[in-house]
């Protein structure tokens, strides 16, 4: 596409968008739009590996080195200890027989004895990935994390964050066969997302007077169409001298530029929430991802890989600890139809640790990550366990 052609479609969305009011979160965590456990459990650091079906995600370059095609259907959940404790203890206060008086003093008490605790959830109950050399297509239905962070502000407060999405992308990717240092790849995903969101602090009051923590009622929702723009570059090295000893881990380097257009949600189509909104939900946040990889070399049935990656530059939560992502990945492979993974790495700052087994087109993912949700100054960790059930043709 022409920079002229790139200008008018960005001032079409703008004429299309209108001025709107934006939300933001209160919450410091860094969402991710997508996660894939395989990326987790290497600290999240993907951008230079994307040879998978989450590169459509991730980089969408690395379809333009696919040699066949996988579907992969799944499901995923993802939590912190104590999440649903939390939970029953809220309901157990919500179905009692109390008067709303003492009810605001048992929410009060609830709040006053997790002072500090951040519980998160993570649902994606279907997700379905088709890609192809050069090609791919993703729909996500229905993707809704949760946030709960127990604070001490003017009073005690429950400080919700809630992202819902339902996501379509299609990617297209391919070489620059005229590159003459290597080879080069580039590729493009582009996203339908609907979102609705919510993040505001609660208080015990409110807690009394709802039903519900967060009502789909509370929810801002709109729409927006975006793309993620994707590049891998893997260096021809020379076969002598110092340079032979780089060129047996086949270094790869990638970068990505997520949102490009940075539009924002601003229309609507009511499908979560109906009722007329003041606002529109937090945007997807134009950011940089920057990514290495360095192959082991294969023994018997083992391989694997090194990455390095530096994540969401130009977040407004962005820092230096919060964008540095490590990990390591291990390989084994029995029979093509019997493999797996091991991964270890540091993501943000705390360790990260996954695997997979695949067994036929049943496969099983596992990892545990952690999100940092302090301030810029004083990381704090919240430990997440998730895991994914994959049928992968």
């Amino acid at each position: 596409m022409s920079n002229r052609g790139f200008l008018f479609l960005s001032g079409l969305f703008a004429l299309l968008t209108g001025p709107v009011v934006q939300a933001e979160s209160i919450s410091t965590t860094i969402h991710h739009h997508y996660q894939a456990p395989r990326a987790l459990g290497m600290g999240d650091a993907f951008v230079a590996v994307a040879n998978d079906y989450s590169a459509i995600f991730y980089n969408p370059a690395g379809l333009a080195r696919r040699d066949d095609g996988q579907v992969n259907l799944s499901l995923s959940a993802a939590g912190t200890p104590g999440a649903m404790d939390f939970y029953d203890e809220y309901s157990q206060i919500e179905s009692s027989n109390q008067s709303e008086t003492d009810k605001q003093t048992a929410y009060l008490q609830l709040i006053q004895k997790h002072y500090g605790d951040v519980y998160s959830l993570r649902l994606a109950p279907l997700e379905g990935v088709w890609v192809r050399p050069n090609w791919g297509m993703a729909l996500i239905p229905m993707d809704v994390s949760v946030e709960m962070a127990m604070h001490q502000q003017v009073g005690p407060t429950l400080n919700a964050t809630v992202y819902a999405d339902t996501t379509l992308g299609l990617a297209y990717a391919d070489d620059l066969h005229w590159f003459d240092f290597g080879r080069f790849s580039w590729g493009v995903t582009g996203k339908f997302v609907n979102r609705g969101f919510f993040s505001k602090p609660i208080s015990a009051t409110d807690l009394a007077a709802s039903s519900e923590i967060v009502a789909k009622e509370d929810l801002l929702e709109g729409y927006t169409v975006d793309a993620d723009l994707g590049v891998l570059w893997t260096p021809e090295l020379p076969d002598s001298g110092l340079w032979s000893l780089l060129r047996l881990a086949h270094p790869t380097f990638g970068a990505v530029v997520r949102n490009v257009a940075e539009t924002g949600f601003g229309q609507s189509m009511q499908l979560v929430n109906k009722e007329k909104q003041n606002g529109t939900p937090e945007k997807l946040y134009r950011v940089f991802d920057l990514g290495s990889r360095w192959e082991y070399p294969s023994m018997w049935i083992f391989g694997g890989r090194g990455v390095l990656d530096v994540r969401d530059l130009g977040h407004p939560d962005f820092t230096w600890r919060k964008g540095i992502h490590l990990g390591f990945e291990f390989d084994w492979t029995v029979t093509s139809w019997w493999k797996g993974q091991y991964r270890v790495g540091m993501s943000q700052g705390f360790w990260t640790a996954g695997l997979s087994a695949e067994l036929g087109i049943f496969n099983l993912d596992v990892v545990s990550y952690a999100d940092d949700v302090g301030t810029r100054n004083t990381p704090i960790e919240s430990r997440v366990y998730a895991t994914r059930l994959n049928l992968d043709f």
